[in-house]
C-alpha cells in the first residue's frame, strides 16, 4: 500500500504541483489549505508524513504542528516558509526547507523520513 502524505498550504498552485509530484513518485496524497482542514482530513485518514506551510489564514502551521504532537509525537513533519528566518520559531517540525523548495531535495527528505518511520524500504508503493 503506498505510503500517504498530507500537503497543508493555503496556496492552490503549492499544493497542485506538490501533490502531482508525490502522486507521481507513486504515493498516495491529500490536500488541505488550512490547518483546520488537515485536523479533520489526518483524523479521518492518518498520514504517514505531513508536509506544510508556516504562514496560512486562521491555524498556522505552529500551530497545525502541536495539534498534530499531541494526537502522534512521533509523525514526520516537513514545514516550509518563505522565510528562512522562521525556523528557529518550528518546534516539533521533523524538518524545515523554504521556498521555493527544491523538489528533488524535499523527495529526499520524504524518503529518508518514511524509510525511518517504517524501519524499511523507502519505496512509495510498497
Amino acid at each position: 500500500m503506498p505510503k500517504h502524505i498530507l500537503i497543508v498550504d493555503d496556496l492552490a498552485d503549492v499544493t497542485a504541483v506538490f501533490q502531482y509530484y508525490f502522486e507521481s513518485m507513486g504515493y498516495r496524497v491529500s490536500v488541505a489549505g488550512n490547518g483546520e482542514q488537515a485536523l479533520a482530513l489526518e483524523a479521518a485518514d492518518p498520514a504517514d508524513l505531513v508536509i506544510s506551510d508556516l504562514s496560512m489564514p486562521g491555524m498556522s502551521g505552529r500551530d497545525l504542528v502541536m495539534q498534530l504532537r499531541r494526537r502522534r509525537a512521533q509523525l514526520p513533519i516537513i514545514m516550509m516558509s518563505g522565510y528562512a528566518g522562521d525556523e528557529p520559531l518550528i518546534h516539533g517540525c521533523t524538518s524545515f526547507l523554504v521556498k521555493p523548495v527544491n523538489l528533488a531535495l524535499l523527495n529526499r527528505q520524504v524518503e529518508e523520513m518514511l524509510a525511518q518511520e517504517g524501519g524499511g524500504e523507502a519505496e512509495a508503493g510498497g
